[in-house]
């Protein structure tokens, strides 16, 4: 994998935890409920917590997954809710040998901004966002969570939009011989949450 499309994966990621964080279609950062449709839905449910991704899926589990040992990992890009912005993080599992091997980025937000709008504007801004390296197309995973997408380019990547409220993007960044790399991410997102 070249270093150009972990990057671009990376910045996928980042575009994903961010679409959807605006509250509102009035130009206003502090939207109430009500707004554009969004509910307040109060606070994230018990053991799921949008900060800390690494507490969302235990490294074991994402080490039996890929069948290798997952000593480690590594949080990044918190972000702790406002009163209508998203909680989002980003947890690295890294391998023995310390590279990255998975990761799991969280989002939940105070109000159920994940309308059906919310939701096609994600999947058009990833879509256009690979198009850069890839001629793949999207896959909608039907049954999975309230709407989901896989993107096959580059790195197996995954997004669950799970309720109103809570979305994950599982990326597999080493995939066993012979394991197919949708399958486990979407084992993951499961154990995640979906």
């Amino acid at each position: 994998m070249t270093r150009i499309n972990h990057l671009t994966i990376l910045a996928l990621s980042s575009a994903l935890a961010l679409a959807g964080c605006g509250s509102g279609s009035k130009g206003s950062s502090s939207a109430e409920p009500g707004d554009s449709g969004a509910e307040k839905v109060g606070s994230a449910p018990a053991g799921w917590n949008a900060a800390d991704a690494c507490s969302v899926l235990d490294k074991a589990k994402v080490g039996d997954s890929l069948k290798v040992a997952v000593p480690q990992t590594q949080l990044g890009m918190v972000h702790e809710a406002g009163a209508a912005d998203a909680a989002t993080s980003e947890c690295t599992y890294l391998g023995e040998d310390g590279s990255s091997v998975a990761r799991l980025m969280t989002r939940w937000s105070p109000v159920a901004d994940n309308s059906a709008e919310a939701i096609a504007t994600t999947k058009s801004s990833a879509a256009a966002a690979i198009k850069a390296f890839s001629d793949k197309p999207l896959e909608d995973v039907p049954d999975l969570g309230k709407a989901a997408f896989f993107v096959p380019a580059g790195l197996p990547s995954l997004t669950v939009f799970l309720d109103d409220a809570r979305m994950v993007t599982v990326t597999i960044e080493k995939v066993p011989d012979g394991a197919n790399g949708k399958d486990l991410a979407i084992a993951l997102a499961k154990q995640a949450g979906a």
